[in-house]
């Protein structure tokens, strides 16, 4: 039990530090970020929303995997993506000017990461 507890912690730390470095390759493409507040989430180039919400989808793969792997226990890769849907829903509702389509990218691309993990991983 402690076993899947810790891998399940482990894949949301990696899951975090992913989107975490996504986050900040995709403001990296944002050519003026000083002004960013005044003008809001609709100015943001559509590149760097690309990258958010491939960010999604890796982080689920990566952090999934590893949780699976360590916890020997396959629904960890579902803890992990449910995390991230309810991080990108919040994000979406809250935030002024966020895109539907990234609203629904924040719930397929985890998903879709998560039946990718459930395939390929196996537990040890």
């Amino acid at each position: 039990m402690a076993r899947r507890i810790l891998g399940t912690i482990a894949g949301i730390v990696v899951a975090m530090l992913v989107v975490g470095v996504m986050d900040y390759v995709s403001r990296m493409l944002v050519p003026d970020a000083a002004s960013m507040p005044a003008q809001g989430f609709a100015a943001v180039p559509m590149t760097a929303k690309v990258v958010m919400a491939l960010g999604w989808l890796l982080a689920t793969l990566i952090g999934g995997f590893i949780a699976v792997r360590i916890a020997r226990w396959v629904p960890a890769v579902w803890v992990v993506a449910g995390l991230i849907i309810a991080a990108c829903l919040y994000n979406g509702f809250t935030i002024p000017g966020v895109p539907f389509w990234m609203q629904v990218a924040g719930v397929i691309a985890p998903l879709l990461g998560g039946l990718i993990v459930r395939g390929v991983a196996k537990p040890v």
